[in-house]
Parts: C-alpha cells; structure tokens; sequence
C-alpha cells in the first residue's frame, strides 16, 4: 500500500478531542510518515478533519502503466472530498477548507490512524482498570465494555480478524469452501455508495474493481458476510489534527491530517489563515458534473420551467389588474338608494 506506516491520531469513536500519547514515541511515527517542517502547518492544530462525499469519475487513457485499449481507453477513479473544520465548529456543513484526494490514500491513512487509536485507548482503559479478582482477563473484559471499547476484547476464535486494508488494493476473492464458483474469479475492493455518502467493500467481476459482481458470492467463498458492504469504512464523526505530547512536549500535527493535506488539491477560500491555497476550488466545485450517474436537467424540462413561470407571471398580472381595478370604484350614497357602486 501507498501509505505503509504507523500513525498516532486522536480519533476515537467520534471523539474530538487529542489524545496523549508518549511525546518521543510520537514524533518518531509522525517524522516517518509526512514532511511537514518545510512550510508552518502550525495552523492545523486548530482543525479537525471531517469526511465528506465520495466521487466516482470515469477518466480516458491508460491506468497504472497498462495500455489504454486493454480496458477500452477508459477507466474508473474514486475520489474523497473531505474538509478541515475549526475544531469548535466541526460539524455537517461547517466552514472551513474542502479538500480532494484518492480514495484508496485516504482510506488508509484513515484506517491506520483508528487502528493506532483503538490500540491506544485499549491500553490506556487496561492501565487504569482496577483488578482484585483472580481471572485478569475476564476483569479486564468487563472494563472494555464499560468502555464501550468492545474492540478490546480478545476471543478465542481461531479465524483471523478481518482486515479491511488487504482489499484496498482490490483483492482476488479467495474460495475458501471450494464451493462451485463456475470458474470465475472475483474480486473485492472499495467503492462509493450510490448517494456518495458511505465508502463500502464490494464484490467486482475485473482486476480494476470496475465491474460489479454479486454480492452474495462473497458468502458462497468464505461462509461469512462481507463486512462494510453497508456500514461505511470512513465514520462520519471529527477527527482531531492534533498529536498531544505528554508534559511539556509542543502539540503536533497529526500524520491523518498532514498525510492527507499533502496529497489533495486544495481549497480555502473561507479559510482564515495565512496564504490560503484556492488553485483547487474549480475542480472541486465542479467534480459532480463529472461524476459517474450525473444526469443534467434537460433542455425539455428548461422549456417546461419556462413556460410554468411564463404562466405563472401572466396568471399574476391578471389578479394584479383586477385587485386594482376593483380597488379603484366607489360607493355613492343617496337619499333614495342604500348605495351605488361606480
């Protein structure tokens, strides 16, 4: 994988807020997987980073060195837009600044960085919890579920967990029951959902990942469910740019975030910070129009709303002119008349 290293992050189970961790520990991690001492990224400390949508585009020419008429002269991509939100403001639609990378990338940095949390916070609730009774671990089993820190807890299933970082890279689907699969051979690796909101795993006809297969062979293979076939890889919640260090080690920005800005194109024209980067804010704005599914309005329907508010304007026009012709006629008084109108 792209990104084949440890990150420290604060991100836990929605959390916002930084989690210490060993201040030399720490700047070790981060000084192997980014370069950020070449430009301030101080600034970043006060964001959180927040997930946003996912793009599937269609693009022309060849993919990964291979010529570009052994897939047709066309192949898919699948882009993140994310955002980095003031950290007391992140939240669904915040200001702040947009961003737009390669889906594979950021779902690995993002998945390296919860693991990194999740181990975190499993010894941080296993160093704190108190324990008087002779079976250890059935103790500490009951401090990760007050905890809601269920993760923890290891079991004696002989299978090993599942790792959804071997089919970022779009996997072969290996037939582990031997059940008839007709000779095909599938493939599992990440996609958009079809409203854009979730990143999933999938089941895929060609090597590329392009081709949606059926689902269900996934089941047939391993005798188990696809796991985030529904649920989203990426959460939604806000996670922290700041690395804490323990006494009076300076805060740092995190390897997720610094990894993450590096690699994306760019906008924050509603950021207020110094020398903001807004080269990327067409492309990123205009990314839906390229997107897989797009369908524009119609010209039909542009004469169709045409007419409706020709109509509607003409239909106004007319009550208009009534109100005020009716507005306009008077009542006279006589002796032998209760009243006339004129």
């Amino acid at each position: 994988m792209m990104f084949s290293f440890t990150l420290i992050s604060a991100a836990l189970l929605g959390s916002v807020t930084s989690m210490k961790v060993d201040s030399s520990l720490g700047r070790e991690l981060l000084s192997r997987s980014r370069n950020l001492d070449e430009v301030d990224y101080s600034w970043m400390l006060d964001y959180n980073i927040k997930f946003a949508r996912c793009h599937t585009v269609t693009q022309y020419g060849a993919v990964d060195g291979e010529d570009a008429n052994e897939n047709g002269g066309t192949w898919k991509e699948t882009l993140v837009k994310y955002k980095l939100c003031p950290a007391d403001e992140c939240g669904y639609g915040c200001s702040g600044g947009e961003y737009l990378m390669d889906m594979k990338d950021f779902v690995d940095l993002y998945t390296e960085n919860k693991m990194t949390a999740d181990e975190l916070a499993c010894e941080t609730t296993r160093e704190n919890c108190v324990c008087n009774d002779d079976d250890e671990d059935a103790c500490q089993n009951t401090c990760f579920e007050a905890a809601e820190q269920d993760y923890c807890i290891e079991t004696d299933d002989d299978g090993e967990a599942f790792n959804v970082q071997e089919y970022l890279e779009c996997a072969v689907l290996e037939n582990q029951n031997g059940d008839d699969g007709n000779g095909d051979v599938y493939y599992v690796g990440p996609t958009c959902s079809e409203n854009g909101q979730r990143v999933n795993l999938a089941v895929f006809m060609d090597e590329f990942c392009t081709e949606l297969g059926p689902s269900a062979i996934y089941a047939t293979y391993t005798g188990e469910t696809l796991p985030y076939a529904e649920e989203s890889i990426v959460a939604e919640n806000c996670v922290s740019c700041t690395v804490s260090g323990d006494d009076d080690a300076a805060d740092e920005v995190s390897g997720f975030c610094g990894d993450s800005y590096l690699a994306a194109a760019k906008c924050e024209a509603n950021m207020d910070i110094y020398n903001p980067i807004t080269a990327g804010c067409d492309y990123i704005h205009s990314i839906y129009l390229r997107e897989d599914g797009y369908t524009p309005v119609g010209h039909t329907w542009t004469l169709i709303a045409a007419w409706v508010f020709l109509s509607t304007t003409c239909i106004l026009a007319v009550v208009a002119g009534k109100m005020h012709q009716d507005a306009g006629k008077k009542i006279l008084l006589n002796p032998n008349n209760a009243g006339a109108v004129v």
